[in-house]
Order: structure tokens, then sequence, then C-alpha cells
């Protein structure tokens, strides 16, 4: 293009001058904001690692309170296992203090029971029974030396501490229980054993009322006294139910006394001996038969109420309703000499007649002598003795009435 006039220059920029501030470009549509969306990308960083660590405190956290949680469940299971196991233990502590105090009254009394005092066999069983809690009592003694749990389990601080601590604990249970388990069945044993031991006792108590009714018999000449003692002690030992302190005196005392009564029959067979014994054994055995179970002492004496020798036969008797009823007889030895005729039997059944009061003394005046001699002569006659030896020549005859009713004593 062509110009005219004056020539036209661009003007020079002053060094100093400061310099236009640019503007801005301008684009279609919104105008972005370059310095705004870095900050929000800050923030929103910020935001995120924040919530990150706060998940990943919060994790910690649950996993931490997971881990208190854990450890005390295990240490609850731990406590509820060693309270199972102390209980256990304490239970089979006391069995086996019981097994202890019936395994030494059993061997007492096997020591005491003899052969002639009860049963040889069930003697046998009762050692037996006994060898057998023996040996189940010292495998508990060895379970009970395990010690029990003590339940203690202190709390660590550290999350993998408390893991591990509950896993300890966990295996503390197991060990617990499985110990409480041992000792339960070993009191199981030790009681079964137990039972056994009582059984074979109670076999052996029943069986000593024959052997004592045998031994007495064999013994017939003892003391009343003596042989009321060992009924006595022979009666508590049949009682007894069980191998225990008071079943083990019971049979020492009646073992004591079966000594004392074989010692006593021995005695007064010392003292008969001779060339009557076996005539004044015979009519002592005579008496015995008909005294309806009062037991009869014997003496024998070369004359009796003022008769004897060649004079004649006498005799006497005493009666005690005590203790099941027990009677003196007293014989003179012509009474040997003359047995076994009707006079001498006779007379021996009038004594006899006196001994019987003991158990019907209520059934007469039997605190009156007269009475009494008439009731002895009635009883010799209800019992079919007519000969002189009977109390007639003695006494007179007694009453029908009195005969009557002393046929009602046997």
């Amino acid at each position: 293009m062509e110009q005219s006039g004056a020539a036209v220059t661009e003007p020079v920029p002053d060094a100093d001058a400061t310099p236009p501030l640019a503007q801005p470009i301008a684009y279609e549509g919104t105008a972005p904001r370059p310095r705004r969306r870095l900050r929000r990308a800050t923030v929103v960083g910020w935001i995120v690692g924040i919530g990150v660590v706060a998940l990943v405190a919060v994790g910690i956290g649950l996993v931490h309170t997971s881990a208190h949680r854990e450890f005390d469940a295990a240490a609850s299971e731990l406590a509820d296992a060693a309270e199972i196991e102390r209980q256990a233990q304490r239970s089979l502590e006391g069995t086996e203090s019981i097994v202890d105090a019936t395994l030494t009254a059993s061997e007492q009394i096997v020591a005491s029971a003899a052969d002639d005092l009860a049963d040889p066999a069930a003697r046998t069983a009762l050692a037996e029974s006994g060898a057998t809690a023996s040996e189940a009592r010292d495998e508990a003694s060895a379970i009970l030396e395990n010690e029990v749990d003590d339940a203690l389990a202190l709390k660590p601080f550290w999350t993998w501490e408390l893991f591990a601590g509950a896993s300890d604990l966990d295996q503390r249970a197991t060990v617990a229980a499985a110990d409480a388990t041992d000792l339960t069945g070993a009191e199981s044993a030790l009681k079964d054993s137990l039972d056994a031991v009582s059984e074979a006792a109670a076999s052996l108590f029943a069986s000593t009322p024959l052997a004592s009714a045998a031994l007495e018999a064999a013994n017939v000449s003892a003391r009343t006294s003596v042989v009321q003692d060992f009924r006595d002690a022979a009666a508590d030992v049949a009682q007894q139910t069980r191998a225990d302190s008071d079943a083990a005196v019971a049979l020492s005392v009646y073992a004591a006394r079966a000594g004392t009564l074989k010692e006593s029959a021995q005695q007064e067979l010392a003292e008969k001996a001779g060339p009557l014994l076996a005539t004044r054994l015979e009519i002592e055995a005579y008496a015995r038969s008909i005294s309806g179970g009062v037991l009869l002492d014997f003496d024998w004496a070369p004359f009796v109420a003022g008769t004897g020798g060649d004079a004649g036969i006498g005799g006497t008797a005493t009666w005690d309703s005590a203790r099941g009823g027990s009677s003196t007889i007293t014989l003179s030895h012509s009474v040997a000499q003359w047995w076994p005729s009707a006079d001498a039997r006779a007379l021996v059944t009038h004594e006899v007649g006196h001994s019987i009061t003991s158990k019907c003394h209520a059934l007469f005046d039997s605190q009156n002598p007269e009475a009494n001699e008439e009731w002895a002569t009635a009883w010799a006659i209800s019992m079919g003795h007519t000969a002189e030896g009977n109390g007639v020549q003695a006494y007179g005859y007694p009453s029908q009435a009195m005969i009557d009713l002393a046929a009602t004593c046997r």
C-alpha cells in the first residue's frame, strides 16, 4: 500500500520503562484456573492420606481389640478348666483317703478272721479285693503327683504377644481338661475297687453267725459269762456292713473273745477230768438239751445239799434272767455214778426246772422259795419224770395247775 504524508516510525521502547502486563489469552468455553486445581489436588491428597492412616489405625485397633478378647476368652476357658481340674483332684484325694482307711481296716479284718471265725473263702476274697484296691490307689497317687494348673494368666501389652499368649492359654486349658479326665477316671476305678472291698467284707461278716455257732458248740463247756461275751462280740460283727475301723475293732474283739472261749472250755474240762468225765459231759449235754436255750454252768462236788456218796444224790440250781438267761447247776459226783437211772435223770430235770425259771419267772411267784421248788418239781413232772428224784419226795406233789403252767415253759 502506498502511504503519503509523513513517515510513520515504530517507537523505540524505553529500556527503563516497565513492560506492559501480559494480556490473558481468551479461550472459548470455561476458562481454567490452573493454580486453584493444584490446591484442590493437594487437599484431596492429604485427605486420602489421612483417611488411609485412619483406616490403618482403626484396623490396628480392631486387631488389638480382637487380640484382647481372644486372650480374655482363653484365660476364662483356662480358669474354668483349672477349676474343674482342682475339683477332680480334691475329689480323688478324698476318695483316696477313704480307700486308705478301708485298706487298713480290711487288712486288720483279714488278720483277725481265722478259719473258725468266718468263711475262709470270704476271707480270701476280701484279701484279694484289698490287693486290687491297693493297686488302684497307687495308680491314683501317681496321677495326683501332677500339678494342677494355677490358672495364672498375666496379660501382655503388644498385639502379637496377646495372640501368642492366648494360644498358650488354650494349650494349658487343653492339658488341664485332660488331667481332669484322668483324675475322674482314676477316682471311678478307685470307687469300683472300694465297692468290691465292701462287698467282700459284707460277705465275710455274713458268714460269722454260722462260724460262731459252730465254735460255741465246740466249746460248750465254757463258762456262761464267757459265752455271753463271745455271743455279744459275734453279734456285733454280724451287724457290720463294710470294712472300716469299727468293723476292724469288732473283728478284733470277736477273735479275742473266741480265744477266751476256748481257754475257758479247756479249763472247765480240766476241772472235770477223771474216770467220770464222759458221764458228766453226757449229763450236761442232756441238761442243755432241755434248758430252752438258757445257758448252763456245771459244778461238781462230793456232796451237794447235804447229799452225796453212798447216801444218795443231790443237786442245786440258781437262775438269772439277765442277758438271755443263765444258771449254775451243782451236782454231786454220785449223780454221775447213778446215771442213767430214772432217779438221777429226774433230779437233773428238776434242777433244769429251776434254771429255766430265768425265762419263765413271770408265770408264778418266782421270789417265793417254796413256789420255786413247787415249780421245779412240776416242771420235771411235765417233762414226764415220775421217779423220786423229780422233787416230790423232798417237796411234795405240786398242784395240777402248777404242772399245767410249767408245761407251757420250754
